[in-house]
């Protein structure tokens, strides 16, 4: 595989990325898996790799630069943590992981300290000690994520653990601890226990006006990424009515603001196989923009700092025209060979009653294959399938699918790239990404069942400006 938009440096995954605004770059810390000889977990031990870019698109690689310590120790394993730039250095707080004593009594997790003239030098500090509290399981102090709260003029760290008592398999929780200086941490309990997860991950806390926002990874199947709202941090954190930044194949994420933008930095997994094979975890990294709507809630798009970077193609595709079938399938072949990198614009509106339509991918005429995004106006939903889906089925897409407000009659932006083996689609401030594991052709349709289906401003890149 070779990606051209989404960065992974070539014989190795992105694992959990810890981003971070430098001076007038951002920072890209990742946990890199070289899978060998097989993925994470049973892959040697990593550190924290890091990438530099200015504009998302080119990405200066540095290798490992906070490295773990010796075989059988405490810092074996580096999990994830949180770099913030304060006081003229850069600071690290990363998770230090014991696989010996996962299952027993003792501490597995701890949160230490490393401090970087330049990001790329580290020194470690074990006598800044973050304390393990009482009444949580020892196995799991895990991914801080660091936030200055002008309120109080502190700085707070927000720790997913586990209670030590209470339902199993429900007792993931958000602690925090303070601090005046960034090196001593004071516990201050419990910031949100909701009874409903196994665990929390790669926690994240920041406030956008009047409301404030907390990011969490689920840790469970459903292996999405979160957040809850609130206009106090003492709570209530309340769910919005869509929780979810993307589908299965968004985790790990966590933002940053960058020259006043606030990006979503995560990652799309492999999979072990097939479009019916498990997912695997690390992959590529993935980056969204984030803005706030006039109800406080999240939207998801195309990051403008990459936006402009796409060229448009030399070949010839219609700009507009209308599908229309009420009993059956409607569909045109855009280009017969769209290569393995592209970019769709168009602007869609359809009929009163339309049953479906999408976007279809790698489209194998012979086969009749080939990947879509579906969407089914009447549920208010896309899903990303293979169509069609016979012999049942051809693709495990479980948690692949995003909520979306369809109005009949009034125009919708779709935005789908497509870079190898990873497609993004971007409609209404709703993204859904995904994997594929094979191209069965190289056509790109577009398609309505049971209704009409006016397309304008049709667009297709196959370049990029870098």
């Amino acid at each position: 595989m070779s990606h051209r938009f989404y960065y992974q440096k070539d014989g190795t995954w992105v694992g959990d990325i810890m981003a971070c605004s430098g001076k007038d770059e951002i920072y890209m810390y990742y946990q890199c898996d070289k899978r060998i000889p097989v993925p994470f977990p049973n892959c040697p031990p990593f550190g924290w790799s890091l990438a530099k870019t200015k504009d998302l698109i080119n990405f200066e690689d540095f290798g490992e630069v906070l490295h773990t310590g010796e075989r059988l120790g405490h810092t074996e394993w580096l999990y994830a943590g949180t770099v913030i730039y304060s006081k003229e250095q850069y600071w690290a707080y990363y998770t230090s992981h014991v696989r010996q004593a996962v299952g027993t009594d003792q501490i597995a997790e701890l949160i230490l300290i490393a401090n970087s003239p330049d990001g790329i030098h580290w020194t470690k500090h074990p006598e800044w000690e973050i304390p393990k509290p009482e009444g949580y399981e020892p196995g799991f102090l895990r991914d801080p994520g660091v936030f200055y709260n002008e309120e109080d003029g502190l700085w707070w760290m927000i720790t997913p653990q586990r209670h030590a008592e209470g339902p199993f398999n429900r007792r993931g929780c958000m602690t925090y601890y303070t601090s005046s200086d960034l090196m001593h941490w004071e516990f201050q309990g419990d910031l949100w226990a909701p009874d409903m997860y196994y665990m929390h991950e790669m926690a994240d806390l920041f406030k956008i006006g009047g409301w404030y926002y907390l990011l969490f990874s689920e840790y469970s199947d459903g292996r999405r990424t979160r957040y809850r709202m609130s206009k106090s941090l003492s709570g209530p954190w309340v769910a919005p009515k869509d929780d979810c930044f993307e589908g299965r194949c968004l985790y790990a994420a966590r933002t940053i603001e960058f020259e006043g933008v606030r990006y979503l930095f995560g990652w799309n997994p492999t999979r072990s196989g097939d479009d019916l094979s498990e997912w695997v975890w690390g992959g590529t990294a993935v980056v969204h923009e984030l803005r706030q709507k006039t109800d406080g809630t999240l939207s998801v798009h195309l990051p403008t700092l990459q936006d402009s970077r796409f060229v448009k193609s030399s070949k010839t595709l219609p700009s507009q025209f209308t599908l229309n079938r009420i009993d059956g399938c409607d569909e045109i072949v855009l280009l017969k060979d769209t290569g393995d990198f592209y970019r769709l614009d168009l602007d869609v509106s359809f009929s009163e009653g339309t049953f479906a339509f999408g976007v279809k991918m790698y489209d194998n005429p012979v086969r009749d294959c080939g990947y879509a995004y579906h969407f089914m106006p009447g549920k208010k939903t896309v899903v990303f399938d293979k169509l069609p889906n016979y012999p049942w089925f051809l693709c495990q897409n479980r948690d692949l699918e995003r909520p979306v407000e369809l109005v009949p009659g009034q125009p919708h932006h779709i935005t789908v790239i497509v870079d190898d083996d990873i497609c993004m689609l971007y409609v209404d401030g709703v993204a859904l990404g995904s994997r594929m594991t094979e191209k069965p052709g190289c056509e790109l349709k577009l398609y309505v069942h049971g209704g009409q289906l006016q397309v304008k401003s049709l667009c297709f890149y196959d370049q990029l400006n870098k």
